[in-house]
C-alpha cells in the first residue's frame, strides 16, 4: 500500500510535539520535560521504522516494544502530576499490563505481526484512565482547564487511545479489506494521530502550572 499525503501529513504531524518541546524546553517543568524525552524515542522509532524495511529487514518488532514504553510513561507522568493518592492503582495497573504483554508474546502474539492484543488493552487502558484524570482536572481546577498543559496532553491521550481501540479491535479484519478499504481505515488512523499530536503541541505551548498556568505560544 503506497502512503498517500495525508499518511506523509501524519509523520510530518508526529514530530511537531518533539520540535515544540525542544523550543520552549527552557519554559518546561519537570514532567514536561519528561514528555519532551518520551516524544524525542517517539521519532526515533518512527525514524526507524521507515529506514529499517529498506535494509531488508522486519520492523514490527519496534513497535511491540514501543507500545508498552510509550503507555508505561504516560502513567509514570500522570502519577507525577497528580500525587500519591493514585499512585498504588497507576502501579498495579503497570505491574498488570506488563504481564499481559509477556504472556501474550509467549501465546499470542508474534513480533513479525502487528500488535493487536497488547494494542487493543492499552488503549482501553489509556481511555479509562485519561477519561478519570479529566474529570479530576475538571472537578479540582478553580481555573480554565483549557489554561493546564495537563489538560491537552490528557486529551490528545483520549482521542488517539479512543480512535484506535476500534482499529485496533478491526486490524485482522482490515487487513483483509480491499486496497479503497484498507485507505479509508489508515487514513482515518492518520486523522486521529493528527489530532492527538496537535493536542500534544498545545500542551507544550502552556505555560507550567507552577506559573501561572496562562497558555503562552512560544516566541
Amino acid at each position: 500500500m503506497s502512503v498517500p499525503i495525508l499518511g506523509y501529513v501524519a509523520i510530518f504531524v508526529t514530530i511537531l510535539p518533539f520540535l515544540a518541546a525542544l523550543v520552549r524546553i527552557q519554559y518546561l517543568d519537570a514532567e514536561q520535560r519528561l514528555l519532551l524525552l518520551m516524544f524525542a524515542v517517539g521519532v526515533l522509532n518512527m525514524a526507524l521504522q521507515i529506514i529499517i524495511p529498506y535494509l531488508g529487514y522486519y520492523n514490527l518488532f519496534l513497535a511491540h516494544f514501543y507500545l508498552p514504553f510509550e503507555f508505561l510513561f504516560f502513567l509514570w507522568i500522570f502519577s507525577r502530576w497528580f500525587g500519591t493518592s493514585p499512585q498504588f492503582v497507576l502501579r498495579l495497573i503497570s505491574v498488570l499490563f506488563v504481564l499481559f504483554w509477556i504472556v501474550s508474546h509467549l501465546t499470542l502474539e508474534r513480533f513479525v505481526e502487528p500488535a493487536q492484543y497488547t494494542s487493543l488493552v492499552s488503549k482501553i487502558l489509556a481511555l479509562g484512565v485519561t477519561i478519570f484524570f479529566l474529570h479530576r482536572i475538571s472537578a479540582d481546577s478553580k481555573e480554565s482547564i483549557l489554561e493546564d498543559s495537563r489538560f491537552w496532553f490528557l486529551s490528545g491521550l483520549l482521542v488517539y487511545s479512543s480512535g484506535g481501540i476500534l482499529f485496533s479491535a478491526l486490524r485482522n479484519v482490515i487487513d483483509k479489506l480491499p486496497p479503497e478499504g484498507i485507505d479509508f481505515a489508515f487514513s482515518a488512523h492518520w486523522i486521529i494521530s493528527i489530532v492527538s499530536n496537535s493536542l500534544y503541541v498545545i500542551g507544550f505551548l502552556c505555560k507550567p502550572r507552577n506559573s501561572g498556568g496562562q497558555l503562552e505560544l512560544a516566541r
